[in-house]
């Protein structure tokens, strides 16, 4: 998918993902050529008001304490009340409210989607910041307006270098190596662990300094865990395992024990080896970790419609080329099944905000399409939608919100 107008300046997306990404930090001047951010600092006070978006205010001083962390939703009144000097706003998930902020992530298609975590924006008053910290995901930093000055280490940090009890992770002392001033349209990439302080840079006259953040998402051991172990509790709450024998402890020609009140090691071997066997056979399974990386949080998902529709009807804006987009809230991915299986009806697996269907490799190109762009290319999907079968897979897609048409589509990437 690579693009000759790619993000990443002088540095081609194939050298990008061999020598940097999870690597090493890239600086990149004018990854934008004449950025102008999409929002300004009024609209993202307005923004921190509303109860879907989630937002923070950090001050550095003149809290209650130093490095104080505000949750939204907050009164305008509030804003009034800040110092000139040393806060910062925070807005997560402005993709989903935004649709600038949505094109700017297809900017970032060289990174598989599920990997997508968000775009969050910050304004920072003159000197503001969230103080030097460590992130566990890889972040690009591109400065919308205004300036601020990064400064990075790759020294190794504990938890006892953090300052204690404060709700946020910042270090106790920050020693850097290198720094930069980012301008609009400059961007700068770093892996995890990099230790990394951004300031709006204090000067006579300087514009709001605006940074959109976005971040890749690296779900953690425990979170993998979890949703692993859930989808062995939710087959064992709907039935599907519990009256088989072999999901039961079983001890024939059990010895006699001298010390009943003891667990013997071979009873604990055949706990771990029940265990085991069905945590096994879910990671070979795999559906488990599709549904959950495109789990959505309850109240933002477009859920599935039982009712009945007409396929002709719901495509109909398409013959007359307007533009069908992917609804921001839906989250699209699939994968194959292995080659010996790729001959039956469940070769793909395609997952939706949580749930899984599955499909014949015939419609490999329908769902390529919908799961690689936020707006599918006309010209290929009705190359596509010559199948009546892939006819009924978008149609389902639309009559269930997860792609919407536009009647003047304004995709010109900043």
């Amino acid at each position: 998918m690579q693009s000759s107008d790619h993000i990443l300046g002088d540095t081609s997306l194939t050298d990008f993902l061999k020598d940097y990404w999870q690597q090493k930090p890239l600086l990149i001047h004018t990854a934008v050529v004449n950025y102008v951010s999409p929002i300004s600092a009024d609209e993202m006070a307005g923004l921190a008001c509303e109860q879907e978006v989630e937002s923070r205010i950090i001050l550095e001083r003149d809290g209650d304490h130093p490095w104080q962390c505000l949750h939204g939703p907050f009164e305008e009144s509030q804003f009034a009340y800040l110092p000139e000097t040393h806060w910062t706003l925070l807005l997560q998930s402005l993709n989903l409210h935004i649709p600038e902020f949505a094109q700017l992530l297809d900017r970032f298609r060289f990174i598989p989607n599920w990997r997508v975590d968000d775009v969050m924006v910050s304004y920072a008053a003159p000197g503001g910041s969230v103080g030097p910290h460590t992130d566990n995901y890889d972040v690009f930093l591109l400065q919308a307006q205004g300036k601020r000055r990064w400064s990075i280490s790759n020294q190794k940090v504990s938890d006892e270098d953090f300052i204690p009890n404060l709700g946020l992770k910042v270090l106790k002392t920050f020693e850097p190596e290198q720094s930069w001033v980012l301008q609009a349209g400059d961007m700068l990439y770093l892996p995890p662990g990099v230790i990394h302080h951004g300031v709006a840079v204090e000067e006579e006259g300087a514009e709001d300094c605006i940074t959109i953040s976005i971040g890749f998402r690296a779900p953690s051991l425990t979170e993998l865990s979890s949703a692993l172990l859930d989808e062995v509790l939710a087959r064992e709450t709907l039935g599907l395992a519990s009256d088989r024998s072999e999901h039961f402890y079983q001890d024939p020609n059990l010895p006699l024990q001298q010390n009943p009140g003891e667990i013997s090691r071979e009873a604990l071997d055949k706990i771990k080896a029940l265990v085991q066997q069905e945590l096994n056979r879910q990671l070979e399974d795999s559906d488990w970790f599709g549904k959950f990386i495109t789990n959505t949080p309850d109240g933002i998902s477009a859920a599935a419609n039982d009712m009945e529709f007409d396929v002709a009807e719901t495509l109909q804006p398409l013959k007359e080329d307007v533009s069908l987009v992917r609804n921001e809230t839906s989250k699209l991915v699939y994968f194959l099944a292995s080659e010996s299986e790729q001959d039956s009806p469940r070769a793909i697996h395609f997952f939706v905000n949580g749930r899984v269907e599955y499909y014949p490799m015939s419609m490999l190109p329908i769902i390529q399409l919908v799961c690689n762009h936020r707006y599918p290319p006309l010209e290929e999907l009705n190359a596509v939608l010559m199948d009546e079968s892939a006819q009924n897979v978008l149609a389902r897609l639309i009559y269930d919100e997860h792609f919407y048409f536009v009647d003047d589509e304004d995709d010109s990437f900043i």
